[in-house]
Order: C-alpha cells, then structure tokens, then sequence
C-alpha cells in the first residue's frame, strides 16, 4: 500500500476520481466525524451529450429510497444546473468499493498475508450472500441493475474511526451496509425508455450479460424492444462474473479458510448463477433460493469465527493487492434521435406478441359481428318499415330527406366502430379484450335504439332549463306522449295490394325491433326525468349540510380546539371561513326564467354557500407575526403535556412500555386547546405552497428556498400539522440551523388534530429530539428519541433517522443518538438490523456508554 492508496480509501480531501469522459466524479472534502459526499454529474462531449443522464440517475435512486430500499446511497442533493453548467447528484458516501477492497488493501492476520479479504472464504461467501440480498431487494421493484461489477459495489468498513497509520488497529468489512451505485444505466420496469442506453461491450473483463449485449445491439440500430425485455437475470450473469474473479486459482494453493469442498461449494454456486440466468424465466425468482445456500454455508463454526474476526492492513509487507482492477465502463455513441423515430424495417414478433395480435383481430372481428346483429333489425326498421306503413295506410312514402337522416345513424355506427391500436399493452389477457370488445354496453344500445327509433316514434318537447342558481322543486314530469303504433301489415281496404319488399331474414325481426325501440325509448324517457329532477333536490341537501358544518365550526371556535378530522370530514380551515362569516338575510327568490318548470319556495339555508371573506395574502408576514407573538406561548402550553408522554418514555424499558407510550401519545391532543387566534384558514393555497416547498427542497436542494415556501403555507394555513411539522424540519436545515424555532414548531405541532397520526406525526417526535439536542436539552432529545422508537412501525427507519442526525449535526447529538440505539438493541427491536447494531460503529471500544 502506498500513501496514495491509503488516502483513495481514506481520505477526506478533495479527489476526482478515475471516470471516463463522459462523466466526472469527486469526493467532496470533509472534516472529521462528517460523513464524506460524493458528487456525479454526466457531461457534453465531443462524442454526444450525456448529461441527461445526471437526472435520470437521480430519479431511479429517488424511487429507491422513497420505497425503502436499504442497499442503496442515501442522496444529499440533486440540482438541475443551468445552461452554463450542468445538473449534478450529490451523494452520501456508500463505503469502500469491492474494487478498492481487492486491489488497495491487503490484509494480515495470525501471520497470514492475502491480497484482499474475499481470499478469505468466509468473506467470498458473505459477499455473495450480501450482494444477492441487495439485488433481491431492487429486482423486488422490478428494477435492473445492467452494470454490476465490483466498482459499483460498496462495503463500508468498521470500526468508523478506524485510521490506517495506527498500528494494531483491526478493520473488517461491513457486510450488512451493502450498498450498489451507478443505476444511471438502469432498467425500470414501465419506463417509457426513449433512449438507446450508452453501455458498450467490455472486453477486457467479460461480465456483461449475452442477453444485454443483445439487446444493446439491437438498440444501436433503433429498435429499443429487446432493452425493454431485459430482466434480473442480466444482474445475475454479472454476480457470477464478479464472484468468479475472486475464486481461489484451482491449480493453486489454498489459503484463508479455503479448502478443496468449499471451493467446490463456491463453484457450485456460481454456475447455479449462470443457470439461472440462462434458463427461461421462472415463475418466481431463485433469489431466496440461492440466499439460503450461502446461509447454509456461514453457518460453519470456522467460518462464523472468521468472518467476526477483523483484519490489520499489511502496509509494511512486500504483498500487494490483486493487479487486476476492474475496467470502468466503456460508453457507446449515443443514438440519434432520427434513428429512434424510425422503427426497424422488419417487425420483430415473439410467438407471445403474434399470438396477442391474433387475439386482437378476432377480438375486433368478434365486435364487427355483434354489432351488426344489433344494427341490422334498427336499419331495418328505419328504412323500410316507414315505407310499408305508409304503403299500407295508402299515403306517400316519406321524403327521402326524412327516410335518409336515420340511416345514417346505424351506417356511422358501424364505420366508427374502432380500429386496433397500434400497440396493445402485452399484458392484457385475450379473454378480456374479447369482453370489452364485443358486447357494447347498455349505454351504447339505448343510444343506438333511440337514434334509429327517432322517426318512427313521435319526439317529446325538451323541457325549459331551470335556472342554475334557484333551487327547484323536484317534481315528477308527466309521461311524454308516445305515437300509437301502427300495423306494420295491415291491409289498405278497396285499394289494390301495393308491392310489398319479399320477406327476408331482417324483415321477420322487424316487429321485436319496434319493440325493442319502445322499450329503450320509455328507459331513456324516465332516466331523462330522474336526471331534470335529481339537481332540483341538490342545493336543499347541500345547504343542511353547510348549515350543519357551519355549527359545528362555531362550536369549536367557542368552546374548545379543533375538533377531530376524518375522512368524510373536510379540513377545518377549508369551512372555518364559513363559519365566522355573518349570516347574511334570507334570500329573495329570483324570478323564474321558464313557466314550464314547476318553482318551489326557496330555500335560506342557501346563503350559507355564499364565499367567504378573503383570506390575508401576505402570508409570510402573518407567519412571521405568528411565530413572533402566538407560537412561543402555544408551544409552551403544548409542552407541558408533552412532558408527560415523554416521562413514560424516560423510565426503564419494558416490554409493555411501548403501549403506555402510545396511549399517553394519543391522549396529549385530547387535553390540548392550541387554536390560533382568529385562524382564517387558506387551505388549499396551504397545500400548493407545501408542494411547491417539498419540490425546492428534495428535488432542487435549495433548503433556503424550501424554508420560505413553508413559512407562507404556515400563515396560510397554521391549523395543518403537516404544514407546522414540515416548516420545523426546514427549520433545521438552515445554516446555521434554527434550533430553537424547530422546537417550538414542533411542540405546536404534536399539538394540532391529525387523525392519521393520533400519536403525533414520527417526524414530529424526530425533530423535536433532534432540536432539543441542538439546544442543550439533552434530557428531552433522549426522551423524544424513545417516544419515536415506540411509534414507529420500524425500528430501522428510526436507527437511520437517528445514525443521519448525528452524521449531520455531529457530537452534540452523539448521546441522545447512543441511548436510543442502546434502547433498541436492549429491548430487542430491531434485532439482527446493521443500522440498529450495538455497540454503534463509531465507538472506539465495545462498552455501552
């Protein structure tokens, strides 16, 4: 190992890394106890223009973490750059790289020198069971990595202050934190993929999978299909590639815990990766499978002991790290658009996709059929049935204006009938498409009915509207008059037998048809009166129900806090308004526009619907105003009784400790009168200005920005616990942070209604713990840290809240951070987790503080 090396791995300057020219990376600088941050962003070339990629990056690892996914980094921050720069992702660092791990670091133990620790067989067999975790949990969303190699693997190391110039001190690699990077070249399942993705065929090392390069060829002439249909068996070629290249020489000796049946094992188990990747696809993935044989395989007592055992860097030995380091990515010309445009020239089908398209042709054919056996009794009846019954009752036949108009309806049917899209989702089942397909729907038929039956039925007078602002009675309309029907083959008395068309197979299905048109007629009549009176009734039943919202918002201002949401429940602030407006006189009734609807007496209550008074625009001088005058006195209120939660949370732990936590939580709103004075709520701008907040903050990393947003959702609207909870995280994320505020907005919040979270929002509880701390309330930091614990459905999303704080904020959150992880480990929560691991990785010895 040289200097050099030594600070590759460890240093904590700033360093570009080795990269291609199509992208730059650097380690950021970083000062001791902060965790280190890497920044990536894709570049314009002479070659093409990759710097789409950057966000496209960040968008595939913001899907990850936003499901949880834990092998993954955690991003700092994403910018979009401007035309004189271009975008960039900031990410925590994610560890040592596998690479780094194989060709910088030998290491030595009980006189023993290897090149790197995967000569150890214990450590070969925990990679490949890590790495397999790792990709089960991403091939879970049906995400593909398609760049796997040992640069794009990461092991953190452990102890966390572990410094390679001391000389005795162990270093072991931490398996659990696994984490891969890179996805920019990823494949997400239902992406609308655009873009033929820039991977080039790597023949120094031979770890890309047949399928991929496959589908990258076809994808350099256009025809993005195959890329598409790539799946987790690409990602597990490379596994088996990668795995490969740390196997002991068979022709040479073995060290490290290997012996002759465990490297027969370890070979077993790579080609049971390359069979897998070049069978068919299986019903279900062979991950859990192939977990549980290198499970099977730690389970040895030698190799349990081996692995649990650290390592001393071999600096001053003669050995050296493998020679081979892992070539970076090779990058193809990027595909132009024109390319794209254009589809190949011949059509690439599987037998799946001729077999749907098949199932499309009899599926439209099958409609076609159906309705023209609908159509054909309707046309009959409205071409020659008006000509026979006016040969009968010895009158002319109808004009041709009049016998042409309703022919047309059935013809423009049947030549609208649609024609197959281009491409039908592969998912959709035959079955189904045939369902959907050919019966039209009941709508469809009384349409269809009513539109021939036009001319032979005599058409009712429309009523006049009702006007739109007086309510209406809802009066039953009489029946409309209907023509009496007509013998279709009555014979015309004294007057010669006139011609009749001979009967055919349309013309004995003419009087069901006439029937038939009846019937969809009378429907249509009575669903047409339903419709006229069901808005009659509308505004009587919306005004009670204003009146009774209105009543309630009057009690709640004068009597006591805000009253519970629920679903059915609008928000406060969105009818608070309403509630403190006046009442206004009752209401004179307008004159009716039409004398042909029946006009019932009007009703009051409808001027409870009138709007309200606006709503201040200045929000942000409200919020200031509030935060100044009202928050540091409702946040003292508030904090009496959170003292009380967080007083059960202080004593010793126990097994039913969790559940007296949360019914002190649940119970702290039900005591708790926090309204604001004269809260005249804008909801709904509350809201825009929240989104438009998150968006400054997650996707454009300006927390600045982000604070200024959620200040004016705060006046707008300072009832809503989001709104209040999240303007108390922003709080903490200035520079310097606002501890102080922070924590009174966040006492203030634990106050508010929120039916989702009776126990109070989990981020609430994470704020408060992490500005106490920041303000020297270590007491009260500690405490808030257990109350979270307790209601928090995962323990892990609480260590990884708590492990990120102290990483950010650094010492002053040290021992708040400890006793909840001691908690967590004592109690055993979250046991076997690698974030919630005791003692914490940065503690220099094994004893709990």
């Amino acid at each position: 190992m040289t200097p050099a090396d030594i600070d590759r791995v460890f240093g904590r300057g700033r360093l570009r890394m080795v990269t291609g020219e199509h992208v730059e990376v650097f380690r950021e600088a970083s000062l001791p106890g902060e965790r280190r941050r890497y920044t990536k962003r894709f570049l314009a070339t002479a070659a093409g223009d990759f710097r789409h990629w950057t966000e496209r990056e960040w968008r595939i690892l913001a899907r990850l973490v936003g499901h949880g996914i834990g092998p993954v980094p955690d991003v700092v921050q994403f910018d979009r750059g401007a035309p004189d720069r271009p975008a960039l992702v900031q990410t925590y660092d994610a560890g040592i790289t596998v690479d780094h791990w194989a060709t910088l670091l030998p290491v030595q133990r009980d006189g023993a020198l290897l090149r790197h620790v995967f000569e150890d067989c214990a450590h070969w067999w925990a990679l490949a069971r890590h790495c397999l975790i790792a990709l089960d949990a991403i091939h879970e969303l049906q995400l593909v990595h398609l760049d796997l190699k040992a640069d794009n693997v990461c092991i953190p190391f452990g102890p966390a202050d572990f410094e390679p110039q001391a000389p005795g001190q162990l270093l072991s690699p931490r398996f659990e934190q696994i984490a891969l990077i890179d996805f920019a070249f990823s494949l997400v399942s239902g992406e609308s993929l655009t873009r033929a993705l820039p991977i080039a065929r790597q023949t120094d090392y031979d770890y890309q999978s047949p399928r991929l390069l496959q589908a990258l060829d076809a994808g350099s002439r256009g025809d993005l299909m195959p890329t598409r249909q790539l799946d987790w068996r690409c990602d597990v070629f490379s596994l088996a590639a990668m795995l490969r290249r740390y196997l002991p020489d068979p022709e040479g000796p073995l060290g490290g815990t290997w012996t002759g049946a465990r490297q027969a094992q370890a070979r077993a188990l790579v080609r049971r990766l390359l069979e897998a990747h070049d069978g068919e696809r299986p019903a279900q993935r062979p991950h859990a499978e192939l977990i549980a044989l290198t499970t099977h395989a730690l389970a040895d007592a030698e190799l349990a002991d081996s692995l649990a055992r650290g390592w001393t860097l071999a600096i001053g030995s003669e050995v050296a790290g493998d020679a081979s380091p892992t070539p970076i990515t090779r990058i193809a010309l990027p595909v132009s658009a024109d390319v794209l445009s254009h589809p190949p020239a011949i059509a690439r089908l599987d037998q799946a996709e001729q077999g749907r398209a098949r199932a499309r042709r009899w599926a439209w054919g099958a409609a076609a059929v159906s309705m023209a056996a609908i159509g054909a009794p309707l046309l009959y009846d409205a071409w020659w049935a008006p000509r026979e019954r006016a040969a009968a009752a010895g009158r002319p036949a109808m004009p041709a204006a009049l016998t042409s108009a309703p022919t047309t309806a059935p013809t423009q049917v049947l030549a609208r009938a649609p024609t197959p899209p281009p491409d039908v989702a592969p998912t959709r089942a035959r079955d189904s498409i045939v369902a959907e397909t050919a019966a039209p729907t009941a709508a469809q038929q009384a349409a269809s009915a009513t539109a021939v039956a036009a001319p032979v039925l005599a058409p009712a007078p429309a009523p006049a509207p009702a006007p739109l602002a007086l309510p209406v009675a809802a009066a039953e309309p009489a029946p409309e008059p209907v023509a009496a029907p007509v013998p279709l083959l009555a014979p015309a008395p004294a007057v010669a037998p006139v011609p009749v068309k001979p009967p055919n197979r349309i013309a004995v299905r003419a009087p069901r048809a006439v029937a038939t048109a009846s019937k969809v007629k009378a429907a249509a009549t009575g669903s047409a009166a339903r419709a006229r009176a069901r808005p009659a009734a509308r505004p009587i039943t919306t005004a009670a129900a204003t009146l009774s919202e209105r009543e309630r918002a009057l009690a709640w201002l004068t009597q006591r806090g805000p009253a519970p949401r629920s679903a059915a429940q609008p928000r406060l602030s969105a009818w608070a308004e309403v509630a403190l407006a006046p009442a206004p006189a009752a209401a004179t009734p307008a004159p009716v526009a039409s004398a042909a609807v029946p006009v019932a007496a009007p009703a009051p209550a409808r001027a409870a619907l009138a709007p309200p008074p606006p709503a201040p625009k200045d929000f942000a001088a409200r919020a200031s105003e509030l935060m100044a005058t009202d928050l540091p006195r409702l946040a003292q209120r508030a904090e009496r009784q959170v003292q009380r939660v967080m007083n059960v949370a202080e004593q010793p732990d126990y097994a039913w400790q969790d559940d007296d936590i949360r019914r002190a939580a649940s119970a702290l709103r039900d005591s708790l009168e926090l309204p604001l004075p004269a809260a005249q709520g804008a909801a709904d701008e509350a809201r825009q200005l929240h989104d438009a907040a998150r968006v400054a903050f997650w996707r454009r990393g300006n927390a600045r920005e982000a604070f200024d947003l959620q200040s004016r959702a705060f006046g707008a609207n300072p009832l809503d616990a989001e709104v209040v909870g999240s303007l108390a995280f922003l709080a903490l994320k200035q520079s310097p942070p606002r501890a102080e505020a922070a924590r009174q907005l966040a006492l203030y919040a634990l106050g508010l209604q929120d039916a989702q979270h009776p126990g109070g929002r989990i981020e609430d509880w994470t704020t408060l713990a992490i500005a106490s701390a920041l303000a020297g309330r270590d007491r009260d930091a500690r405490n808030a840290w257990f109350v979270s614990l307790a209601l928090a459905p995962q323990p892990e999303r609480q260590c990884r809240a708590a492990l990120n704080a102290y990483a950010l904020h650094g010492e002053r959150l040290r021992a708040p951070v400890e006793a909840m992880l001691f908690r967590a480990h004592a109690s055993g929560r979250a046991e076997g987790s690698a974030l919630c691991e005791w003692p914490p990785h940065w503690m220099a010895t094994g004893r709990a503080r």
